[in-house]
């Protein structure tokens, strides 16, 4: 099987995790090296709401030049479902498609398979199912990404704003009563915090700025 660069591979999933054909991520992100076991290769995040709520997926990717240890590595990909919605393994398969006992592999681990062709093309074999990830480990990684959870309408957004993300930054609120009350007060700091995007800001701003109805 011919070899292709690792980082050919990569650009070829993050491309189709971006594409609206693929999965519409609207953000895709290779982690910082710090960032501990499961570690996917990419994480995109896309929105699954509609136009009601503000639901979102984290999508990952694990990317492999070949198929060699294959269950080994069908377990690790598994494994991010600890932490993320849906689970990818992404492999160069060449002009070869996956086996069906691979398949059956993917099937009972709840993943999701790409296949990467000679012309790195991206294709999707095997839809993943939806995850029951940890909340905690989920919001950890939202925010390796540099992202975090609308505590009002539940979007996800760049806390830090910018050319990624193309947004301004939102909101963060101190919950320094909550954290007294709870024993949380760590030389009368706080690392308890919870978040509000831009629009729910502004939406309650202009709720607060409405004149009260008489009762």
């Amino acid at each position: 099987m011919t070899k292709v660069d690792e980082a050919e591979l990569r650009a070829s999933v993050r491309s189709w995790l971006s594409m609206p054909s693929g999965l519409n991520c609207r953000v895709v992100s290779l982690l910082p090296k710090a960032v501990r076991d499961p570690r996917p290769d990419l994480v995109g995040i896309t929105h699954v709401g509609g136009e009601l709520n503000g639901d979102f997926e984290l999508v990952t990717a694990l990317v492999r030049p070949s198929t060699t240890r294959f269950v080994s590595v069908a377990g690790e990909t598994s494994a991010q479902r600890l932490q993320a919605d849906r689970v990818y393994l992404a492999c160069f398969t060449a002009d070869e498609g996956f086996a069906e006992n691979q398949i059956e592999v993917a099937l009972r681990f709840g993943i999701g398979l790409l296949r990467i062709d000679n012309n790195l093309k991206c294709h999707r074999d095997l839809p993943a199912p939806i995850a029951n990830p940890i909340s905690r480990t989920r919001r950890e990684l939202l925010g390796e990404m540099g992202f975090v959870e609308c505590q009002l309408c539940g979007v996800a957004f760049s806390w830090q704003g910018g050319e990624q993300s193309n947004t301004e930054p939102g909101y963060v609120f101190w919950n320094e009563i909550w954290a007294d009350h709870h024993g949380r007060l760590r030389n009368e700091t706080v690392s308890d915090r919870r978040y509000l995007c831009l629009d729910c800001a502004r939406n309650l701003n202009t709720l607060s700025s409405l004149p009260m109805e008489d009762s």
